[in-house]
């Protein structure tokens, strides 16, 4: 690894959607580096999971965050439910006094993805739901924990907010609730970005390319879709947000969308297979 990401240590991070998939991946990004990691979630067992995700709960992050050398503590919360992402913030407070890395990486479409028509079935035959499910947890819940994020790091007059976001907010990608989704994440990231400026508190769009995430791997090669041949590791994207956070002139990034391999070729470091990802920008933008 690059020696600029070496002062994480120390550092406080809120991880929303860290049972599994890229949330979980950042969360073990982050650990490598010794930072203090709250991982957000609300899978406690794994009973009603199926099978391809078995294991996959807040506790599990947990401990492998605890095994790469960082300090992860588990925290059952509900991202419908403000009280909930309050009392959250409440206790991190109460627990470690500061808040430096807030990364917003809830999605929840696992269970329409288990329902078969995510992928390839028009938005006219899809339930309302799935749309109703993104604004609550890709959009709605991000502001919540932004809001929250902002009244501690505004007064600590410094801080890092990473929505993860995708190409698809730019262009079409096989779903249409999903692209307004990420279009909603960009602009509330370019937003919020304007007004935290003067406190020197960031906030940045983050673009991984396809993810070998659970879900995905479960669905490799059923669709061109899910080729993960040229993917990145969720902990690659963990790796890319340490980077930032460690970015002693990260107010130059602020407002901006980034993309993860363009990240890790800026700061010199790889994924955890010793591979450099390409930038999907030409392609997807």
């Amino acid at each position: 690894m690059s020696d600029i990401i070496k002062n994480i240590k120390g550092k406080v991070a809120i991880i929303a959607g860290a049972s599994r998939g890229v949330g979980k991946g950042v969360a073990l990004g982050l650990a490598e580096h010794g930072a203090t990691i709250y991982i957000v979630g609300r899978t406690e067992k794994d009973d009603d999971l199926p099978q391809f995700l078995k294991g996959a709960t807040i506790y599990q992050t947990m401990n492998e965050v605890n095994e790469l050398g960082g300090i992860g503590i588990a925290c059952k919360c509900d991202l419908n439910k403000d009280e909930e992402i309050e009392q959250l913030f409440e206790t991190v407070m109460q627990e470690q006094g500061r808040l430096d890395i807030l990364v917003n990486s809830a999605w929840p479409a696992d269970k329409h993805i288990m329902g078969g028509y995510f992928f390839n079935t028009p938005f006219w035959e899809q339930p309302v739901s799935l749309l109703d499910d993104f604004i609550r947890i890709g959009i709605r819940s991000n502001y919540v924990t932004s809001r929250l994020a902002a009244q501690i790091m505004t007064k600590q007059k410094r801080g890092l907010i990473v929505n993860i976001s995708y190409f698809a907010g730019r262009r079409y990608w096989v779903n249409i609730a999903n692209g307004v989704s990420k279009a909603a994440i960009d602009k509330l990231s370019a937003d919020t970005a304007h007004e935290l400026k003067k406190y020197g508190v960031a906030v940045i769009s983050l673009y991984p390319d396809k993810v070998k995430t659970e879900g995905m791997m479960a669905f490799e090669n059923k669709d061109a879709i899910f080729d993960l041949a040229d993917s990145e590791s969720p902990q690659f994207v963990g790796r890319c947000v340490a980077a930032l956070a460690n970015d002693k002139n990260i107010m130059n990034q602020t407002g901006k969308v980034l993309i993860t391999a363009e990240v890790a070729q800026h700061y010199g470091f790889t994924d955890i297979d010793g591979r450099q990802p390409k930038s999907q920008r030409e392609e997807l933008w």
